[in-house]
């Protein structure tokens, strides 16, 4: 099964989870519930994101974009992030001005379990197959998928102290459950708009190192005189740019057979090195 199909199939799993979340949280008047649901629906989104942005990220590069499109995971990324940020704001006005009427039962405590019991077949999911493909895009995904599954043990703990707070007179359970999650959510904003702008701005040092890589493996190949190297980081991966030398005597069917061996090496060597073009100077 390729990342592809697991993403569609957590994607679609994680809408099931954020609308019985949301539903769930308004029926209940669960504020803490209903700002819980927002993470899973960043979760979805981020799935959603994943897809287009892989998709988008795979075209070779061309006359327009030399270096290809592996700038859009970014991009893509910091959308969320900053949609994410909106959303902070969103969970604040409701702390201030949503009436907390929640009332602990047995239908709400059982449907929380279901969720949760969901959220850790996406996150051993991810984490099986991120494994069994070697991808970074999975385990990016893994590590989004176990943030929302831990927030939503979160919630289950919430309800449960909620369970005592008539001995609390002073204190609305609900309320800072709710504002905890605010917190994190504007947390977890400010830390993907922070990384993904440096992703953008500053790889140079990550890059570096992957070329002196890549150096050092095309050496072996005598027949080639590499003239010219260019690493571009996408999100989790590389895309390696070659502009290499040829001895006269090889011929074009010679060739071929080099540059498929030269990619297929690289490769091996460095598992998130995803695209390579090579031309010919």
């Amino acid at each position: 099964m390729k990342e592809n199909k697991i993403i569609i199939i957590t994607t679609i799993l994680n809408f099931l989870v954020f609308l019985t979340k949301a539903i769930t949280g308004i029926i209940f008047s669960f504020s803490t519930l209903i700002a819980d649901s927002i993470q899973s629906f960043i979760d979805f989104l981020t799935d959603i994101m994943s897809l287009i942005a892989n998709k988008i990220g795979k075209r070779r590069a061309n006359k327009n974009y030399p270096f290809g499109y592996g700038q859009v995971y970014y991009l893509a990324n910091l959308l969320t992030a900053c949609l994410l940020f909106l959303i902070g704001i969103f969970l604040v006005y409701q702390f201030f001005f949503f009436e907390s009427k929640l009332k602990p039962n047995m239908i709400l405590f059982l449907l929380l379990l279901i969720i949760i019991v969901i959220k850790l077949i996406v996150v051993k999911l991810l984490y099986q197959y991120s494994i069994k493909l070697k991808s970074e895009l999975l385990i990016e995904s893994c590590k989004e998928s176990k943030a929302d599954f831990i927030s939503t043990c979160v919630v289950l703990m919430v309800l449960i102290l909620s369970l005592v707070e008539d001995a609390l007179p002073f204190i609305n359970i609900d309320k800072i459950g709710s504002l905890g999650m605010a917190i994190y959510v504007f947390y977890t904003s400010i830390k993907m708009i922070n990384s993904n702008i440096s992703g953008i701005l500053m790889n140079d040092k990550e890059n570096n190192e992957i070329k002196e890589g890549i150096i050092n493996e095309t050496n072996e190949f005598k027949e080639i005189h590499l003239e010219k190297v260019n690493v571009i980081k996408m999100s989790t991966y590389y895309s390696v740019f070659l502009q290499i030398g040829l001895d006269d005597n090889i011929t074009i069917k010679e060739y071929l057979i080099i540059e498929k061996k030269l990619k297929r090496h690289l490769k091996s060597k460095n598992k998130l090195i995803r695209f390579i073009d090579i031309e010919l100077v």
